[in-house]
């Protein structure tokens, strides 16, 4: 794979493209738990780039806990319970490389753990500075109408304005899943007409809840949103299989 510019060795961001396609690799089980990695000298030429890009590529899957390097034994891929999947660029090269079922399975399992239980302890130590930047997020949503771009930044301030509320710094740091949640159920969201917009009454009850103070309510409120997030994205993907079958038969056909 070449990752640089057409008659460059290199591009600013070499060492970019080249630790996203290492993860890639990595991700979808191509290079495995304990693979050692190819020397540098030989990803540079396998990507076309310096060898100081690879050297900046490799640091970069270093600090996310992907890879790690030995002396005399080189580098080779960390077991996957040492990999920073709470790290907000993994968790979308994790999107972009994994099945779009498997990787909404795992995401929606740590939201439910999450976020209700976020709600809950948002609702009974939120200050009303925090409840208001939260109504502030949910009148964006109101505002942003059928407009499903303009609905996405005020929903994700939404989500992560109760993880702020907490006051946990360990609940907050969960933001980047829930960023990549939420990409990702916008991007199917498109086969679901007006899904964004069915979403605000639940988003309503879970903001009403807060102000009441009330810690249960809000934990329910939270489930039942998350009980709609997962039928929509289940009613997307059953939509896109039925899409990619059409296509393929038409293929199919295309080529008899």
């Amino acid at each position: 794979m070449n990752v640089a510019t057409a008659g460059s060795k290199d591009n600013p961001q070499s060492s970019a493209l080249v630790a996203r396609e290492v993860a890639r690799l990595i991700l979808t089980g191509v290079w495995r738990e304990g693979t050692t990695l190819p020397r540098e000298i030989e990803l540079a030429s396998r990507f076309d780039v310096s060898r100081a890009s690879i050297r900046e590529a490799l640091s970069l899957l270093k600090a996310k806990g992907l890879i790690a390097s030995k002396q005399k034994a080189g580098t080779h891929v960390r077991a996957r319970f040492d990999w920073n999947m709470l790290d907000e660029e993994l968790l979308n090269w994790t999107l972009s490389a994994l099945p779009t079922q498997e990787f909404a399975k795992q995401i929606m399992e740590v939201r439910r753990i999450v976020e209700p239980e976020a709600c809950a302890i948002c609702a009974e130590r939120g200050t009303d500075e925090d409840f208001a930047r939260i109504e502030r997020a949910y009148r964006g949503m109101d505002a942003a109408g059928m407009d499903r771009r303009a609905y996405a930044e005020p929903d994700l301030q939404f989500h992560r304005g109760i993880l702020i509320a907490t006051g946990n710094d360990f609940l907050i740091a969960f933001g980047a899943t829930v960023a990549a949640a939420l990409r990702m159920s916008f991007n199917l969201s498109t086969t679901n007409p007006g899904a964004p917009r069915k979403s605000l009454p639940y988003h309503r009850a879970v903001l009403d809840d807060i102000w009441a103070r009330n810690p249960d309510g809000a934990r329910q409120a939270m489930h039942r949103l998350m009980d709609l997030t997962e039928q929509n994205i289940v009613s997307a993907l059953s939509r896109q299989k039925k899409k990619d079958a059409e296509d393929e038969s038409a293929r199919t056909r295309r080529t008899r």
